[in-house]
């Protein structure tokens, strides 16, 4: 699941509170939670200013730091790889995560729910 890769980036808090709802939440609330590093009014304009931030840094420097950034995320995917795999087959394979998919397709409230 989706939720598995995201763990390890998210406020452990906002992560337990947005889990185990499965409500809707606003671009501030993610960047709360660490889902997003920043939101803006104007999009592309914000994207420009960065990509000229990254047009002056060196590509070895990028790189680098890039990998720095990432290490301990990959080597958790890496020692918990198996468990991950075989977790989310797990859970997408449940009859209860068709049920959701299906609710979600449907547009109708899941079987579980009262009134479902």
């Amino acid at each position: 699941m989706i939720s598995l890769a995201l763990l390890p980036r998210l406020d452990p808090r906002g992560a337990a509170r947005w889990y185990l709802s499965g409500a809707v939440f606003d671009s501030a609330e993610a960047q709360r939670i660490g889902l997003l590093t920043e939101t803006a009014d104007e999009p592309e304009q914000a994207l420009a200013v960065l990509l000229e931030d990254f047009r002056k840094a060196s590509p070895q420097g990028l790189a680098e730091t890039k990998r720095l950034l990432t290490a301990d995320l990959l080597r958790s995917f890496e020692r918990d790889e198996e468990a991950m795999v075989a977790r989310s087959a797990l859970l997408f394979g449940s009859p209860e995560a068709r049920e959701g998919m299906l609710s979600f397709l449907e547009r109708r409230p899941p079987n579980w729910t009262v009134g479902g």
